[in-house]
């Protein structure tokens, strides 16, 4: 059964990815770019995650037990988000510090964060052990490093990105057995401060009352985008909404573009591969080897899950608009390389478990190692 959601898991990666790169050069086709740029561009992408997919489930999540490791992850987090708001460093977009320039490639560090935060937490709370109900060791830290993260994610401004990081964290501390009181000390916690900033800030106050009203121009779009595509869809690159009518239709509203493309048939395929994934990612969790494995399963599974259910949430109006991408789905290099990372990190777990398995021993003697 775990040998076979390892390979499930694997499967469907790559499946949604290579599903989204058709996509994609289909919903890019509208932004005054070459026919063949966005393929071209998500193709080197796909390719850059597949391998990294296939380095990282090769290495023993375990190494990052290692304090020195642990640790140099963390500031290796807070160094990116600085850099992000470096002048000549970061790059701007529509306001928004939230890319690291390297010529004609733009790098979104907090799709990497997320990730991160799931091996620095999951490796930080299986070695406290019995400490970690402890408020300083358990808590304090942890939170901390979150804070650290959240507040530079906040000064760009990502509030969707904060979210996402906070609420991944939070079930993160919950299942490490940090307390369920504290944890929802610190949900309360984070929902004063985001609700604070929301009702600081004049554009996100005008958003949200945009959405209490119905005039959210794109989410009246995205569904006329569903309607027009009904069941079946009007056909792969047929649909209108993409012609200059759907902002962002190749990155945050793909989901938009895949349903009038191709109907309810293909959006009911992309809910049917993300619940198949958060099963298989679970069975893995379920099977893994020890504490920090679990933990490692469990985020990793819900960065791509949960991520993919508030894209989808967002698209079909269910959620204000957040610029969060749809993992596979949208176009953006950092978006799929993480994704693939969290794959490959998931994947990990599922092959050391499997070791595990066929040698107890050997398993319990590269343990200590790490330790």
């Amino acid at each position: 059964m775990l040998r076979f959601c390892v390979r499930m898991v694997t499967m469907l990666a790559f499946a949604m990815a290579a599903f989204g790169l058709l996509i994609v050069s289909y919903a890019g086709k509208s932004q005054g770019q070459g026919p063949y740029h966005f393929f071209m561009m998500q193709g080197m992408f796909f390719a850059a995650g597949l391998v990294a997919m296939a380095v990282i489930c090769r290495v023993d999540y375990r190494f990052f037990r290692r304090p020195a490791v642990l640790w140099a992850l963390a500031g290796l987090m807070v160094f990116a988000l600085l850099l992000v708001l470096t002048p000549g460093i970061g790059k701007s977009v529509k306001g928004s510090h939230r890319w690291i320039a390297l010529g004609p490639i733009n790098v979104q560090p907090v799709e990497f964060v997320k990730v991160g935060m799931v091996v620095f937490l999951s490796a930080y709370l299986d070695r406290l052990g019995g400490m970690v109900n402890r408020f300083r060791q358990g808590f304090l830290w942890p939170v901390c490093v979150l804070g650290a993260v959240a507040g530079l994610l906040v000064l760009q401004p990502d509030y969707g990105g904060t979210a996402v990081v906070c609420f991944l964290s939070g079930l993160m501390l919950l299942m490490g057995g940090v307390g369920f009181r504290k944890c929802l000390a610190l949900a309360a916690l984070g929902a004063v401060v985001i609700g604070a900033l929301v009702l600081t800030n004049e554009n996100r106050m005008r958003r949200l009352m945009n959405e209490r009203d119905g005039e959210n121009y794109q989410a009246k779009q995205s569904a006329i985008a569903f309607r027009n595509g009904g069941v079946k869809g009007v056909g792969l690159g047929q649909g209108m909404q993409k012609e200059h009518y759907l902002p962002e239709c190749h990155t945050d509203f793909v989901f938009a573009v895949i349903g009038e493309d191709l109907g309810l048939v293909a959006t009911g395929t992309v809910w049917l591969a993300f619940v198949l994934l958060l099963m298989g990612g679970a069975a893995i969790a379920f099977r893994a080897p020890d504490k920090q494995g679990m933990l490692l399963a469990f985020g990793s599974t819900m960065v791509l899950c949960a991520q993919g259910a508030a894209n989808m949430a967002v698209v079909t109006h269910v959620f204000p608009t957040k610029g969060l991408a749809l993992p596979f789905f949208s176009y953006g290099g950092s978006c799929l390389l993480a994704s693939f990372s969290a794959v490959g990190l998931l994947i990990g777990v599922g092959r050391v478990a499997l070791e595990a398995e066929d040698d107890p021993e050997a398993n319990t003697k590269r343990l200590v190692s790490f330790d």
